[in-house]
């Protein structure tokens, strides 16, 4: 657990930084959005300690992953640690 945790740290913070970062005013919507899944996702796996609680997000937040991705720098930062989480929260996609 504390290695998904870690790498949610990790997605969380680039999101952070891509939100404080951008000159594109319509990625904003996107990047709070991803922050508001990565905020529950934080609360399931403290509550449920499985991240089976958090399949259903994981898999929604991958295909908007795919249709949207964010431009620049801070979008490749963002995808490598979102590759990052999903590789070590073994919910298969």
């Amino acid at each position: 657990m504390d290695n998904i945790l870690r790498k949610l740290t990790g997605y969380t913070f680039a999101l952070r930084d891509a939100l404080e970062r951008t000159n594109e005013s319509s990625e904003r919507p996107k990047i709070t959005r991803h922050l508001a899944a990565a905020a529950e996702m934080y609360a399931l796996l403290y509550m449920h300690q499985t991240s089976e609680a958090i399949a259903h997000i994981v898999e929604a937040e991958n295909r908007v992953h795919g249709w949207s991705n964010l431009s620049g720098d801070n979008g490749e930062k963002v995808a490598k640690k979102w590759a990052e989480f999903i590789d070590v929260a073994g919910i298969e996609l």
